[in-house]
């Protein structure tokens, strides 16, 4: 369930913010980890959530707060090049609802 989407642009970046609502935290590691292997040939940083360097941008996926019902994270995309832009948002919210789906199944 989407929570926020955000797009503007600030020269000379587009930027798509949205927060999702997941269910747990082992949601958001598998998450984590699919997206972080759809974009394995770019740069990385794990620190704090995923962080991709790709050119002419970048993304992130951070988790903002965990309650015992859901957590809510941030998908950032900042690229100069709208039309990447909107792939790879568009790629990185395709992989989460696939993880969401597979999951629910599980349950």
């Amino acid at each position: 369930m989407t929570k926020e989407l955000n797009i503007s642009f600030k020269s000379p970046y587009h930027n798509w913010t949205q927060r999702e609502s997941i269910v747990n935290k082992q949601l958001y590691n598998k998450f984590l980890n699919w997206t972080s292997g759809e974009f394995d040939l770019y740069l990385q940083e794990e620190l704090n959530g995923l962080e991709v360097f790709f050119p002419k941008g970048e993304f992130s996926i951070k988790a903002l707060e965990e309650s015992k019902k859901n957590m809510l994270i941030e998908i950032n995309v900042k690229s100069k090049d709208l039309t990447l832009m909107n792939t790879i948002g568009n790629q990185i919210i395709s992989i989460y609802h696939q993880i969401e789906s597979i999951y629910s199944k599980s349950i």
